[in-house]
């Protein structure tokens, strides 16, 4: 049985002459032709397959183990499995008789559509597209490191005899990071655009585990964090606060839009034959000419998204590196981020709440901690009130919550990460909440997210 070992990826920028940029544009290329063709082959596979009588007497069967074990009959008689488009692939390359790529990286080609058609088969996603000239792709990667060699001593990766110099950094991180006792299992080649100009780089995937830039928490220490469209509320019995998720994202829609609608006038100029009278594009085939001008846009309006994308990723870093060093164990309402997307769509995109929550479970694996989900309809958080052990819907303007009959508010996000910190999954302890509450109680009234409302005689002077 193959087995598979920790690894992480370490990514570096690539320093290359014109003939080695030369050599890996018509790579990229050749491999996007390869992931057609293969692609192609694996579409008519399955249009044979679905159009088969023995498809369409397991299609007609009831549910169950045998139907199932038809349909992987079927399946494996047609070849579309992994091992076939692999084998797809690599005979592909040879009958192009070309040599850009060799055998491994063709193999993991067929590997990636594999993995695009299959979703498609199970209908976890829609029909996998062709790559198109100006899209292309934009990753190489080989089996082992063998096609694509990282050689530490020149610092050079070694690819179809072409030596592309690695601009490694000398910092300690890189240094423990590549160690010469650390294995790299393979090399992947990504192409990148930055301001409109190609990049390259190399990710080097190592095995083990990655060098510890950072102290975090055991499991023994839980944390309660409530998710919201633009910030998040987490509660530690020694921490709590309420931050933003992405704090340097600015959308800057006014740029955007001026940039959106040069674009649209560029276009309109140059095409003027592909649009009806009132404006609307003519329907069927056209082509499109586009002009310095508009590739000049297109390309600003790029990279004005990439920085930002950019800008989100390393924010959510920050903050799943700061959560993990307060607690090993974080408990969070299992919500559906596109419904976050639905009702609150510009917040939605300025923070990426659903990637950030992925990206701390992502996180938490590798550093050994957990993200425990909790039943969100179950505990409804928002509405418990622990000294009445009753619920109360709340509409979304009311942002503090009532302790009991008190004057006692308490930001209504915090109290229900204070609520996930201590929940479990038969419900809410009462009894626990309330001997924790005194503690609780006087952390947030320092941080300003507890507060005593004033008496009515106090309202009036």
């Amino acid at each position: 049985m193959r087995t598979s070992t920790p690894s992480y990826i370490v990514e570096l920028p690539l320093r290359v002459n014109d003939q080695q940029d030369r050599f890996l544009n018509k790579a990229f290329e050749f491999g996007r032709t390869l992931y057609n063709a293969t692609l192609g082959t694996a579409l008519g596979r399955l249009q044979s397959m679905r159009e088969s009588k023995a498809w369409r007497n397991a299609r007609n069967m009831p549910q169950g183990k045998a139907r199932s074990k038809a349909f992987a009959t079927i399946q494996k008689s047609y070849e579309l499995s992994e091992f076939g488009l692999v084998t797809v692939a690599n005979n592909h390359r040879k009958a192009s008789g070309r040599n850009h790529i060799g055998a491994h990286e063709a193999q993991n080609i067929g590997k990636t559509v594999w993995r695009a058609l299959e979703r498609y088969m199970f209908h976890d996603a829609g029909r996998p597209r062709f790559k198109s000239f100006k899209q292309g792709i934009n990753s190489i990667e080989g089996s082992d490191n063998r096609e694509i060699m990282f050689k530490p001593d020149s610092k050079t990766i070694v690819w179809r005899q072409h030596k592309l110099k690695i601009m490694m950094p000398e910092t300690a991180y890189f240094k423990e990071a590549l160690a010469p006792n650390k294995r790299v299992k393979f090399c992947r080649v990504i192409r990148r655009t930055l301001k409109g100009k190609k990049r390259w780089y190399v990710q080097l995937c190592v095995e083990g585990l990655a060098p510890v830039r950072k102290v975090y928490a055991p499991q023994s220490e839980v944390v309660g964090i409530d998710p919201g469209p633009s910030s998040i509320a987490y509660y530690h019995e020694q921490y709590a606060g309420l931050t933003k998720v992405a704090p340097h994202v600015e959308l800057q829609e006014a740029k955007t839009r001026r940039l959106q609608r040069k674009i649209d006038r560029s276009r309109r100029a140059n095409n003027p034959d592909n649009f009806n009278a009132d404006g609307t594009v003519k329907k069927g085939r056209l082509v499109w000419k586009t002009s310095h001008r508009y590739q000049q846009l297109v390309s600003e309006l790029a990279e004005h998204h990439r920085c930002l994308a950019s800008t989100r990723k390393r924010d959510h870093g920050e903050l799943v590196n700061k959560l993990l060093q307060i607690g090993g164990t974080i408990k969070i309402e299992k919500n559906s981020y596109l419904s976050y997307q639905r009702n609150f769509g510009k917040s939605t995109t300025r923070t990426g709440m659903g990637m950030f929550v992925e990206h701390l479970k992502r996180k938490a694996e590798s550093a050994g901690s957990k993200v425990v989900e909790l039943n969100a309809y179950t505990l409804k958080m928002s509405q418990y009130d622990p000294p009445t052990n009753t619920y109360t819907k709340k509409p979304l303007k009311v942002r503090w919550h009532r302790w009991g009959g008190t004057r006692t508010l308490v930001q209504r996000d915090v109290m229900s990460a204070f609520l996930a910190c201590y929940a479990t999954d038969k419900g809410h302890d009462q009894a626990l909440l309330l001997r924790k509450w005194t503690t609780a109680e006087a952390l947030l009234s320092g941080s300003g997210l507890c507060r005593q409302e004033p008496r009515n005689d106090q309202k009036d002077s």
